[in-house]
């Protein structure tokens, strides 16, 4: 297991000797605050529900199929559907796009995200909220199913248990082995953490301030990731020249 840790790492490090930019920390951070972000929106503005994940869905369905109450299963099953949905339509886009171009998988994916949430921008809270809790939990997948590593390590950007769980691992091996990367890997996941918690507590604040407006505040920032990937040679050669390799770290 530290082997293939090591390999991990080091994968991450080149692809054909430039930094892997979907992996960066610095992606992680900004793509876990989305997801605080959306996970806070649809609780206070879209109807008190949480879309990013699915357990909530599952264990709400199951007790609406046991109290019979179909008509109320039924509410839960669009988001669900909707989830599975972008996990399968994330896997045959980058089965089908070519990494050789200028346009690769990755950047179709996050302008799908940005322009599925601009199209949210523009529904009304209120009678809408069903399409627009379906819309993110279908964004969640895409995000979900397109980055999933972060320097090697496996994370969520959407929801936090595992990241929580992984990094509480992290730190105990650190404790037993004594090995620096293992200390690495639990900062790493804890940055992720503490990135989700902002993005919702930024979120509140926003809300609270600007209403359904404050979606602008995701759709920015997956802006500025796509623009990263899109700029990745350019971004790494001003990382390499001018010393900011904590941006990866």
């Amino acid at each position: 297991m530290e082997n293939m840790l090591i390999k991990n790492n080091a994968r991450h490090k080149a692809v054909n000797g430039r930094l892997r930019i979907s992996e960066m920390l610095l992606t992680g951070i900004l793509l876990t605050a989305v997801g605080g972000f959306l996970d806070a929106y649809t609780y206070l503005v879209r109807g008190g529900v949480f879309a990013n994940g699915q357990t909530g869905n599952l264990v709400l369905l199951g007790i609406r199929l046991a109290n019979r109450n179909f008509r109320q299963a039924s509410y839960y099953i669009f988001p669900i559907f909707a989830f599975l949905l972008g996990v399968f339509l994330t896997e045959i886009i980058q089965r089908h796009i070519s990494n050789d171009g200028f346009i690769k998988w990755r950047h179709i994916i996050l302008a799908m995200e940005i322009l599925l949430l601009t199209i949210c921008f523009f529904l009304p809270a209120g009678r809408t909220d069903r399409v627009v809790n379906i819309t993110i939990s279908f964004i969640c997948a895409l995000q979900t199913q397109a980055f999933r590593s972060l320097k090697g390590l496996s994370y969520i950007s959407v929801m936090c248990t595992g990241n929580l769980r992984s990094g509480v691992q992290e730190l105990c091996n650190y404790r037993i082995s004594r090995k620096r990367q293992h200390l690495v890997n639990s900062r790493c996941y804890f940055m992720i953490v503490l990135s989700f918690v902002a993005g919702a507590a930024a979120g509140a604040l926003l809300i609270e301030r600007f209403g359904h407006f404050s979606l602008i505040f995701p759709i920015a920032l997956l802006g500025i990731i796509l623009v990263m990937l899109l700029l990745r040679r350019q971004l790494t050669d001003i990382v390499d020249r001018f010393g900011l390799g904590w941006l990866d770290r």
